[in-house]
């Protein structure tokens, strides 16, 4: 595995996550009655993503979300 940094991890991963997002919209469009199914798959992602936020911060006394302003995100 190569040293990434941290910016290139996040860019990579955001990379991934247009490309997730793009192919959503596509099968969306292709057949309405995905919607569920999709949906319910970044549900899912989004769930085991805060999950993992939550869970490694109660370990290592870290709260990553504290380190972001929500209301700079737009």
């Amino acid at each position: 595995m190569q040293n990434l940094t941290i910016d290139q991890h996040l860019q990579e991963a955001l990379a991934h996550l247009e490309e997730a997002i793009n192919q959503s919209m596509h099968s969306v469009a292709d057949n309405q009655a995905s919607s569920k199914e999709i949906g319910g798959k970044w549900e899912h992602f989004l769930g085991q993503f805060y999950g993992m936020v939550k869970d490694k911060g109660k370990k290592s006394r870290v709260n990553l979300l504290s380190w972001i302003s929500f209301a700079k995100i737009r």
